[in-house]
C-alpha cells in the first residue's frame, strides 16, 4: 500500500477512536452536576456562575469565587480558571444549561486523545500512538472524568500537546515554536498543579543532549512557569487561610496525612486504569530489555514512569480520591502502545497476535465501565428538587445554611451560604450564630436528635427547608 493510502487509513482508525470515544463519553451528558464528584463540579459551576456580568473584568475576574463559607462569593485558592471563564462565555450566549459544561468537558478529552496519537506517532511510531489513543479512549477513570465540570479534562488536553510542542520544536527549532511550546506547558500548570510533572520530561524531550542548548532551556523554563508562579502567588496570599486549597492539600493531606489508603488505592487503580496498566509495565520492560536509550522519547517515558510512581505514593497513596490517580493515565497508555507496537514488530504475520491482545484488553475496558463504574452516573434528585424550589421561593439576596458539608445546593439554588461541618452538638451551636435566612436539611445529613430541636425551634416553609428568622 502506497503512503497515501497508508495515511488515509491511519486518519480513518484515529477518526473511529475519535467517534467511539465521544460516544462512551456522552453516557450522562444530561446530568446535573449531582454525580460523582459533585462537589468538585459545582465548584467549577459555581465560579463560572460567579463570573456572569464580570467577564470583562480583568484579572479580578479570573480569581476563583464560590458560593459557600460566606454570604457573597468568596475568594479561593484553586487553579486557573479556564474551563469556569469558558463556561460563563457559553451561558451568556446560549444561556444558563448543565449541558454546555459536559460538552466542553468531552471536547477537551477528544482533545487529550488526538494529542496522544500525535504524541505517540511523533516520539515512538504511529501504530503506538494509535493504541495509545484506542486505550485512553476506553479506559473508565478517563471515559468518566472525559465528560466533568472539572479542571482534568483541560489539563490532560493542555499537558499532552505541551509536549507534542516541545518534540515540534526540537524537530523544527523556531522561535515561534518554542514560543508556543512554552506556553502549552504553562497552560498545563495553571489548568492543575500536579501537571508540573510533566515539566521535567518535557526538558528531556526538548533539550537532551545539551549541546549549545542552554539559553533555549533556560528562555522554555522562565516563559513556562512564570505565569503560574505569578498566579499560584496571587490566589493564595489573596484567599483567606480557610480557602487556600491548593497549598492546604499539599500541606495537610500530602505531606501530614496519612498512608493508609492502599486498599482503596488498589481497587481506584483496577477499576479505572485495569490491565492497561501490566501492559504499560510490560513497555518499561521491553525499553530496558532493548536499551532503547537512544531515543528521547523512550528515555521521555522512562524518566515520565519514574516520576508517576513517586506521584503515587507521595500523593494518590494519601488521597483517596480516583480523579487523582488521572495525570498517570498518559504515560500508561503511551506506554501500553508501546508495548503492543514492539510486541507486534515489523514482519508480516507478527502483529496479529499483539493485535488481538490489543482488542481483548479495549473490550475488557469496556466491561470495567458497566461493571465498576455505573454507580459513579447516578444522582440524588431530592438536591435538585430542593435547590430547585429555593431559587423560586426565596428572596435572591437569602443567605443559606446547609447542613452538611456538601456545597452543590447552593450553585443549584444560585445562593450563597454557610456549611455546618462540626459534629452535631458543636453545629447547633454553629447554626445560632451563623447569619443565615434558611436551614437546609441535606439528605443523610446530621441526627434525630439534631432535628427534633430543629423542628421544635424553626418552622419548616418547604422541602427540608427551615426558616431561621422572619425574613
Amino acid at each position: 500500500m502506497g503512503l497515501g493510502g497508508m495515511g488515509r487509513r491511519v486518519n480513518g482508525i484515529l477518526v473511529l477512536i475519535l467517534i467511539v470515544g465521544a460516544v462512551l463519553r456522552l453516557k450522562g451528558v444530561t446530568n446535573p452536576y449531582l454525580d460523582d464528584q459533585g462537589w468538585r463540579q459545582a465548584d467549577t459551576a459555581s465560579m463560572a456562575l460567579n463570573m456572569l456580568g464580570h467577564l470583562g473584568d480583568f484579572p479580578d475576574v479570573l480569581f476563583p469565587m464560590l458560593n459557600y463559607d460566606g454570604a457573597g462569593p468568596q475568594p479561593v485558592e484553586l487553579e486557573f480558571p479556564f474551563f469556569p471563564y469558558l463556561l460563563a462565555w457559553t451561558w451568556t450566549w446560549l444561556g444558563w444549561q448543565d449541558l454546555w459544561g459536559r460538552l466542553w468537558g468531552i471536547c477537551f478529552s477528544l482533545l487529550t486523545i488526538g494529542g496522544i496519537y500525535q504524541f505517540g506517532r511523533l516520539a515512538l511510531s504511529g501504530r503506538a500512538g494509535l493504541w495509545a489513543a484506542a486505550f485512553y479512549a476506553f479506559l473508565p477513570l478517563t471515559t468518566y472524568y472525559g465528560r466533568v465540570v472539572m479542571p482534568e479534562p483541560v489539563a490532560q488536553a493542555f499537558s499532552i500537546w505541551a509536549l507534542v510542542a516541545i518534540v515540534s520544536w526540537r524537530n523544527k527549532p523556531t522561535r515561534r515554536h518554542l514560543l508556543g511550546a512554552s506556553i502549552l506547558m504553562a497552560g498545563a500548570v495553571l489548568a492543575k498543579l500536579p501537571q508540573l510533572m510533566i515539566f521535567p520530561v518535557a526538558l528531556l524531550l526538548g533539550f537532551y543532549p545539551l549541546r549549545r542548548k542552554i539559553g533555549k532551556l533556560l528562555v522554555y523554563s522562565f516563559l513556562s512557569l512564570v505565569l503560574p508562579m505569578l498566579y499560584y502567588s496571587w490566589v493564595h496570599f489573596g484567599a483567606g487561610e480557610a480557602s487556600q486549597f491548593v497549598s492546604g492539600i499539599l500541606s495537610h493531606q500530602v505531606i501530614e496525612g496519612s498512608t493508609g489508603y492502599g486498599e482503596i488505592l488498589y481497587k481506584n487503580l483496577k477499576s479505572g486504569l485495569g490491565l492497561p496498566l501490566l501492559l504499560a509495565l510490560m513497555g518499561i520492560a521491553l525499553i530496558v530489555q532493548k536499551k532503547a536509550f537512544q531515543k528521547e522519547g523512550h528515555l521521555a517515558l522512562l524518566l515520565w514512569a519514574g516520576i508517576s510512581s513517586v506521584y503515587l505514593v507521595v500523593i494518590c497513596l494519601r488521597i483517596p480520591l480516583d480523579y487523582y490517580l488521572i495525570p498517570l493515565a498518559l504515560p500508561i497508555v503511551l506506554l501500553a502502545g508501546y508495548a503492543l507496537d514492539v510486541w507486534g514488530g515489523n514482519r508480516e504475520g507478527n502483529g496479529v497476535p499483539a493485535f488481538v491482545v490489543g482488542i481483548v484488553l479495549i473490550g475488557l475496558l469496556w466491561v470495567n465501565q458497566t461493571l465498576y463504574y455505573g454507580s459513579k452516573y447516578q444522582w440524588n434528585e431530592e438536591l435538585l428538587t430542593q435547590a430547585q424550589w429555593l431559587r423560586q421561593h426565596t428572596e435572591a439576596d437569602s443567605v443559606l445554611v446547609l447542613s452538611g458539608p456538601q456545597p452543590m445546593t447552593l450553585y443549584y439554588s444560585q445562593r450563597y451560604g454557610y456549611r455546618l461541618i462540626r459534629d452535631d452538638s458543636q453545629a447547633w451551636e454553629d447554626l445560632q450564630e451563623m447569619p443565615g435566612d434558611y436551614l437546609v436539611a441535606l439528605p443523610d445529613s446530621r441526627g434525630e436528635d439534631f432535628w427534633e430541636r430543629v423542628e421544635s425551634a424553626y418552622a419548616q416553609v418547604g422541602p427540608g427547608v427551615y426558616q431561621l428568622n422572619g425574613k
